[in-house]
């Protein structure tokens, strides 16, 4: 592979055979290397055999690493260190790989882990003007930690952490930058508390946190204003935002709400104190509302909804006693309603029979499933 002066792109696939490769057999050219089901690789890179002046020669070039499928890999580099050029990795089921590496190149853009179970350590930490702009972690069950320096990454807008279920609290005290625009948590049960100071995140428009049950500690200051999509499943977390107050977030427009079969209490949505006021207002920014796994609702209240002139699209799901929409009907603005799974509601909105029918009739796209 030396000798391929011109090679940019290389692909090793189904190589058995192929248990290491010498840095010196890396040509200087090479932009993209691809490596996936070499079930006997233990290290991509060896070090041994490289000078250092071979060695800088051929980190000049490699931008791009895909590593997919190699059951026995434990270590990318001998060494513990990538080539300097590297933008975008990739690592997809490698089963016994423990480490990326002990630091991350400060030219790396990308990084995407999934489906490593005994990846304890991605990296200790993260130089101050790394490049990171996207850190996207999924199914690696023994993660413990996230680097170090986190929050000084001026280029990170993304962070994706997903069924991590060792992973108990966010690094540097739980700061993450202000440039961060995306921040889903999902299926991360140890995970006790949520990142500090999050109102400061002015650029953060995504939130998703789901499935996080163990969480007791949020933040203090509450949430970015400036939120346009939120996606919340389970009682801990929704509790939380409703109490702290859904209304301050006047840029939302996408709603995910799903009680994960809690709020035995609730009768309607959103709910009603005896004396008829609101427990929790909606903003009146909606465009999206998803309503799922409310167990005991019986009713959409109306004056949740009456405030709601700019909802398109509502949709509800396994929600098995709810039985009514706003008694005021819904907003005249909306071009969508789906309702799947709640059999009560579904009887009363059948065509020309349901009580419910007219307040659906001029909807333009109707769904009801199951």
């Amino acid at each position: 592979m030396f000798n391929c002066t011109c090679l940019e792109d290389a692909t090793i696939d189904k190589c058995n055979s192929l248990t290491f490769i010498s840095r010196g057999q890396l040509p200087s050219t090479l932009k993209r290397l691809e490596i996936g089901n070499c079930m006997n690789l233990q290290i991509v890179v060896d070090e041994g055999e490289a000078s250092s002046s071979s060695l800088l020669m051929n980190e000049q070039n490699l931008n791009t690493s895909l590593l997919e499928r190699c059951s026995e890999l434990t270590s990318l580099s001998s060494s513990g260190q990538l080539p300097t050029a590297l933008k975008h990795l990739t690592i997809e089921k490698c089963p016994k790989l423990e480490s990326v590496a002990d630091k991350l190149p400060t030219a790396l853009k990308h990084l995407y882990v999934s489906s490593c179970p005994k990846l304890e350590s991605v990296a200790d930490k993260l130089h101050d003007n790394a490049s990171l702009e996207h850190l996207q972690i999924r199914y690696c069950e023994k993660l413990k930690s996230l680097p170090e320096g986190l929050h000084k990454l001026c280029h990170l807008n993304q962070i994706t952490i997903e069924r991590c279920s060792s992973l108990v609290s966010f690094p540097d005290g739980g700061l993450l930058p202000t440039s961060l625009r995306q921040l889903y948590i999902e299926d991360c049960e140890k995970l006790e508390a949520l990142p500090n100071r999050m109102h400061n995140l002015t650029s953060l428009h995504h939130l998703r946190i789901v499935r996080c049950g163990s969480i007791i500690s949020f933040p203090e200051e509450g949430y970015p204003t400036n939120l346009t999509s939120l996606r919340l499943e389970g009682v801990n977390i929704c509790k939380q935002v409703f109490e702290w107050g859904l209304h301050r977030l006047t840029s939302l427009t996408y709603l995910w709400i799903d009680g994960d079969d809690g709020f035995p209490d609730w009768q309607s949505f959103p709910s009603e104190e005896e004396d008829g006021k609101m427990m929790m207002t909606l903003p009146t920014s909606l465009t999206t509302l998803l309503i799922l796994k409310l167990p005991n609702i019986v009713f959409l209240s109306s004056k949740g909804f009456q405030n709601l002139s700019a909802l398109q699209q509502l949709l509800i799901f396994n929600c098995p006693t709810l039985e009514f929409l706003p008694e005021k009907g819904l907003p005249p603005s909306l071009l969508r309603l789906q309702i799947v799974n709640c059999p009560l509601l579904k009887q009363h909105c059948k065509k020309g029979k349901g009580r419910e029918w007219l307040k659906i009739a001029n909807i333009p796209q109707v769904k009801i499933g199951f």
